[in-house]
């Protein structure tokens, strides 16, 4: 045994420790050592509490732990962010994706790295602080939860991210979570610049996961860049136009011409 680990870690910590590297387990659940280590509650109680503070193991939620892969030989965790997210949404049964400011950087819109990683989800809400990560949890309906894909994280884990047409989408939905508007306006324009069939996702991306407030938008935009008319009857089709008005730009004073069209009030361009 590796001789800072002795003098870290006490010899119980160090047998619990070994068990489960030899089993190559990763979650323990309060009561399941107790038997296996011949001791009682209280003392599991507190081996796993002492080890929480060594960082040797992090707690997911109440009862439920996530261990290491190896021995850590000092204070640093070796359990990345996207590792306690896997786990923590597999403990929870949770259908999920990342986006957010998160996908923003991953996609290469900022270059301000997030503190917090951002996922929809279906089961729990707030911000919490898991492991010394932090993570902001917005708890959605099953349907909003598809179009992501699966993106191999440094660590190893696969965690499914908004695809780049799903998050822009996003970004004119929950603008006001993320103050993306008008950015993301110049964001598509570029992304359609660079590859005129992203208008295709896009539209389709609108319609199954916006609201009337995303296609009126997005359609009004699109129409700026001159797309196709037949393309955007699918975004119109889902919009009463005419009947009320939302400001294209929904964070500047509601001024501007009326687009009976797109049922928008154009404030600024």
């Amino acid at each position: 045994m590796n001789e800072k680990i002795n003098q870290k870690f006490g010899m119980l910590e160090i047998k619990f420790l070994s068990y489960l590297q030899i089993r190559k387990l990763r979650i323990v659940r309060t009561g399941d050592i107790v038997q296996t280590l011949g001791i009682s509650k209280q003392r599991e109680n507190t081996l796993l509490s002492n080890l929480c503070k060594k960082n040797a193991v992090i707690r997911l939620k109440r009862g439920v732990y996530l261990a290491s892969w190896q021995l850590p030989s000092s204070g640093f965790s070796f359990i990345s962010e996207y590792e306690i997210l896997e786990y923590l949404m597999k403990e929870y049964g949770a259908n999920y994706m990342v986006s957010g400011p998160t996908a923003m950087y991953y996609y290469g819109y900022t270059e301000q790295i997030p503190n917090k990683i951002y996922v929809y989800n279906d089961q729990i809400y707030g911000e919490k602080q898991i492991g010394g990560k932090s993570f902001v949890f917005m708890k959605t309906a099953a349907k909003r939860l598809k179009g992501a894909e699966f993106m191999k994280m440094n660590d190893g884990s696969k965690i499914p991210f908004a695809t780049k047409a799903r998050f822009l989408i996003d970004c004119i939905y929950d603008w006001n979570r993320y103050n993306t508007i008008p950015a993301v306006y110049l964001w598509i324009s570029k992304e359609i610049n660079r590859d005129s069939a992203f208008t295709e996702k896009l539209i389709r991306s609108a319609n199954r996961y916006g609201n009337k407030s995303v296609q009126k938008r997005l359609g009004y935009l699109l129409e700026t860049l001159n797309m196709d008319s037949q393309r955007l009857e699918r975004l119109q089709r889902k919009i009463n136009a005419g009947k009320s008005f939302i400001p294209y730009i929904p964070n500047e004073k509601a001024r501007g011409k009326v687009n009976k069209k797109w049922g928008l009030i154009i404030n600024a361009e």
